[in-house]
């Protein structure tokens, strides 16, 4: 489905590419800020203290700050219904690998997919947005994936800290592939 061209309407179909694409928005700041909430249980099935952790976390941030100098002329070259499927195919493979690890290198490996992926979320909501919405809803329907963002970030606090009493983390991080590989559907169906 290509992408219109953009009259002064908002239509029911722009708000149908939008969502998958703010929902993988969601599942990078849910990706981003999940490991925060797991510390206890990853410091004991890694057995390491938290200086180690902490490069655990930072893995995500090295990959995403690392190609976010490409990411615009990766959706430009690609358009963002092909990217926004790769990335979020690329963060449930890190979901996966990272739930499954049982060294830390490996977790390390997963983080760095994870971050990899999620570095075309917010870029690639922008260009759907620019590309199916008119210019004076720009600003308002970012906002909005700003806050979608932000909803992921709440839901990986006290709600995942909530799941994770009765789920292990590896389970809640299967679940996120999942998500992200529902999400990665969605982008390319819709």
């Amino acid at each position: 489905m290509s992408a219109p061209q953009v009259s002064g309407q908002t239509t029911r179909r722009a708000w149908l590419v939008w969502a998958p694409a703010a929902l993988f928005f969601a599942l990078v700041f849910f990706q981003r800020t999940a490991p925060g909430v797991m510390v206890e249980e990853l410091m004991r099935d890694f057995s390491v203290g938290a200086a180690l952790l902490g490069n655990l976390a930072a893995f995500y941030f090295y990959a995403y700050a690392s190609v976010q100098l490409g990411v615009g002329l990766v959706l430009d070259n690609w358009g963002p219904r092909r990217v926004l499927t790769g990335a979020a195919l690329v963060a449930a493979a890190g979901a996966v690998v990272f739930a499954l690890a049982e060294s830390l290198h490996a977790a390390y490996l997963g983080r760095l997919l994870i971050g990899l992926g999620c570095a075309f979320g917010w870029i690639g909501c922008l260009t759907v947005i620019g590309q199916w919405f008119p210019a004076r809803r720009f600003a308002t329907v970012a906002g909005l994936s700003g806050m979608v963002g932000m909803v992921g970030a709440m839901l990986a606090q006290t709600p995942l800290a909530a799941l994770l009493a009765f789920v292990s983390w590896r389970t809640a991080m299967l679940g996120v592939a999942g998500a992200s590989f529902a999400a990665a559907l969605l982008c390319w169906f819709l």
